[in-house]
């Protein structure tokens, strides 16, 4: 059983109810309900049982919110947080020899320097705490209250105390301190009640209702008093007194003041040593962002890379986004995207009959006194240039949107979802005639000195190679019948009014290219494949065969694209994606226009930009525009996560599309209608 494919308690109750009638394992979710059940069903049928539970670094954001889980713990003997019996963990604790492991606590005060580095908790969507929270010079004791009801207040024997009576301990204990309570994150968003009544300890103590990250807010204090909270251990961590009033995981074992007992911890440990065991060897990790089995480094990297780009975008959280020259169809479509930045509304201007799309905006609550002030997101380079002014003078950032590298299993012009997109601060990748989030990466970041980046990266492009995926995955690969010994050159077709043509190849229209590929190459045998929107006539760009056989040897058209990149000696593009495709599989490009993978040494180029002076590797260059560039979502749940997650989704829906007549109908007739009705909807325009 995969705890991490665990949606509901049904899951369980069903998985049970089978079992009675096959192995008798039983299994459940900790102490709750279902876990309980899984005990009692082991007991009465003499079975076996296995509890699960979060693990110590669980998520981004809050379970009570359903953030996706890094980790879970399988323990076939209890649970840790209960101390009424043993659990795995705790005889773990007891009976490990390091010395059968050699190098386990060396790697764990590895792992522990970068959760400090990082600030990694249980759960990892809070803020730091302001430098000016604090006053200067003042000694300070932190109370951690916990939530009402909670399995570890039960199970943790810390029901015998309340949280009124440590935090008067705290006081006793710590005359020349100032002491503070903290409330849990889950009480302090309103979703769970506390174990200690907010009100009554005002007068005794500082209240912090913030929702802080754990890590930030523990280097502040010099001594915790806690019951069970995992706040207790992360106290350990860096070096602080810990007094514990219930009998948590990490109690017990000579670290801790403990204010109750358990005779069965009978081992000394210390703190490097029981995280090696609680973090490492206990749990299980998963990606859910890459969707592939995982350890501590990679939870922890996983973690502090997003983090670092939700810090780069607190500023957005709670504001209004106005969103300017997106389709109807894709309004559905972009609000995962945008889930993360915590947007108080999305408002979607779509002015019917030339109505002022700042007005509406206006009407629509645009710096009201209710609101922050607004953010702009702008469809890639469309021009709204009273919006565009009116946020310069008021300080509004806009960030520009456009289709991601590895899109879908379809032509956006047949409105099929993506599932990565670009959103850029400072322009858009497609338009050399300004700097964007992209190029700044390319030209400014240290891969050289990011070896697991450029490995992972490297992985990558394997990846794509061996599976043939590019940005649409649309057409099946085929055997060519081509000449033999010939020097083949693919000549990419592209959209002639695309933005990547108007602002990166001086509007350079597809005959041009042939005419002008054919000059530069009198002997080679050329093959021109038009692009896919071009030829499905959703977009403009058409060239008669007839006229194009006059500068082209071949034209090719309803093969994948790997198809031809296999035979192709070298690639001849104005700004087609189908360069960087090229790049990957080793091929010489030639770029006419100024596409956003030339100028780092990687291709020949006929313009030249002198913003770009870095030389790049190829799995430098892939991991900018693919790994830290984009935003994905999950195809399965269209949750936000990592590139690879998109290749398992992409490749099951590949799958089940050729495995099914019916779905392939069904796509296949959707498309007709919508390109039936862009052409009537295009002759009204």
């Amino acid at each position: 059983m995969n705890p991490f494919n665990i949606k509901s308690g049904y899951q369980f109750y069903w998985y049970n109810l089978k079992a009675l009638f096959t192995d008798k394992h039983f299994v459940g979710w900790g102490r709750k309900r279902t876990g309980r059940l899984a005990s009692w069903c082991a007991k009465t049928f003499n079975g076996q049982c296995t509890l699960y539970e979060d693990g110590f670094i669980r998520s981004i954001g809050l379970g009570v919110d359903g953030a996706p889980l890094f980790s879970v713990v399988e323990d076939d003997k209890g649970i840790y947080y209960d101390a009424t019996q043993p659990s795995k963990l705790e005889n773990l604790l007891n009976e490990t020899d390091f010395g059968d492991l050699p190098g386990l606590v060396n790697q764990a005060e590895l792992a522990i320097e970068q959760v400090i580095k990082h600030q990694i908790s249980k759960y990892n969507l809070a803020q730091d705490v302001p430098n000016d929270f604090f006053p200067k010079n003042e000694k300070r004791i932190l109370v951690i209250a916990q939530t009402a009801g909670d399995a570890s207040l039960k199970y943790g024997l810390a029901e015998q105390i309340t949280t009124q009576q440590i935090l008067q301990a705290a006081i006793d204990e710590n005359p020349d301190a100032k002491v503070y309570l903290k409330v849990h994150p889950d009480v302090a968003s309103g979703k769970k009640q506390s174990d200690i009544s907010i009100d009554s300890v005002k007068q005794y103590a500082q209240i912090i209702t913030e929702s802080f990250n754990p890590i930030s807010l523990l280097k502040f204090f010099d001594k915790v008093y806690t019951k069970t909270s995992q706040m207790g251990f992360e106290a350990l961590l860096l070096n602080k007194q810990c007094v514990c009033f219930g009998m948590p995981f990490y109690a017990g074992w000579g670290c801790t003041d403990d204010r109750v007992k358990l005779e069965r911890r009978t081992k000394k440990r210390s703190v490097s040593e029981i995280f090696a065991i609680a973090y490492m060897l206990y749990p299980k990790y998963f990606n859910p962002y890459t969707q592939k089995e995982s350890d501590i480094f990679d939870t922890i990297s996983t973690i502090a890379r997003i983090q670092a780009k939700s810090r780069q975008l607190k500023y957005l959280s709670n504001t209004q986004a106005f969103l300017f020259g997106f389709s109807r169809w894709k309004h559905n479509y972009i609000k995962p995207f945008l889930r993360s930045r915590n947007h108080q509304s999305l408002q979607f201007i779509n002015p019917l009959f030339g109505q002022s799309h700042l007005k509406i905006a206006q009407q629509q609550g645009l710096n009201s006194e209710s609101t922050r002030p607004g953010v702009f997101y702008i469809w890639g380079k469309k021009a709204f240039a009273e919006v565009e002014s009116y946020a310069k003078k008021h300080n509004i950032p806009i960030f520009r949107v456009e289709d991601g590298f590895i899109r879908s299993n379809s032509l956006g012009s047949d409105l099929t979802q993506p599932y990565s997109l670009v959103i850029d601060s400072q322009g858009i990748y497609f338009d050399p005639t300004q700097p964007s989030d992209l190029e700044i990466i390319l030209q400014t970041y240290d891969f050289d000195s990011d070896s697991k980046l450029i490995e992972r990266s490297q992985q990558v492009i394997d990846y794509l190679v061996e599976n043939k995926l590019s940005k649409y995955n649309l057409y099946e690969n085929k055997l060519l019948q081509l000449p033999a010994n010939q020097k083949f050159v693919l000549i990419p077709g592209q959209v002639e009014d695309d933005a990547s043509i108007k602002y990166g190849a001086n509007s350079m229209t597809n005959l041009a290219l042939l005419k002008q590929v054919r000059l530069n190459c009198p002997e080679a045998y050329i093959i021109y494949k038009p692009h896919p929107d071009v030829l499905v006539g959703n977009r403009i760009g058409h060239i008669e065969e007839e006229v194009a056989l006059q500068y082209c040897n071949q034209v090719i058209t309803k093969v994948g694209i790997d198809t031809v990149l296999e035979h192709a000696y070298e690639v001849h593009t104005m700004t087609s994606l189908v360069g960087f495709e090229a790049l990957l599989r080793n091929k010489k490009v030639v770029t006419y226009g100024m596409p956003f993978y030339a100028g780092w040494g990687l291709t020949e180029d006929k313009q030249i930009c002198n913003r770009r002076t870095q030389r790049l590797s190829l799995p430098g260059l892939v991991a900018a525009t693919l790994l830290m560039y984009p935003t994905y979502i999950n195809p399965k749940n269209h949750a936000e996560c990592e590139l690879e997650a998109v290749f398992v989704g992409l490749h099951e829906q590949k799958q089940n599309l050729e495995n099914s007549f019916f779905l392939r109908f069904k796509q296949n007739l959707r498309n007709k209608v919508v390109r039936f009705l862009l052409k009537i909807v295009s002759r009204f325009s």
